[in-house]
């Protein structure tokens, strides 16, 4: 099940103690600053959480599994996330 963007800002109201309104402006001002950091290629750590930074991938080939045919995925830059090891210990229940 997924929990969608309405629902998480719930939660955080409700866990927090307060309003849904200042839930989501905490929230979209984290996202929003996670992005500029990421769009200036900083990396970010957040402790007990995880890392986030920009990784370039390199041009590669690939097949079509549709037509068969090989294609170029250009270089392109992707979101790495590594969770820290309190947060996978949580996750695991430890």
């Amino acid at each position: 099940m997924s929990v969608l963007k309405k629902e998480f800002i719930s939660r955080m109201a409700e866990n927090g103690g307060i309003t849904k309104k200042a839930a989501k402006q905490g929230f979209e001002l984290f996202i929003d600053t996670l992005m500029d950091c990421l769009t200036d290629n900083e990396k970010i750590m957040i402790s007990g959480f995880g890392n986030f930074e920009m990784k370039t991938v390199k041009e590669r080939k690939c097949r079509n599994p549709q037509g068969g045919n090989d294609c170029i995925i250009p270089e392109h830059n992707r979101v790495r996330f590594r969770a820290s090891e309190v947060f996978t210990g949580k996750i695991a229940g430890k």
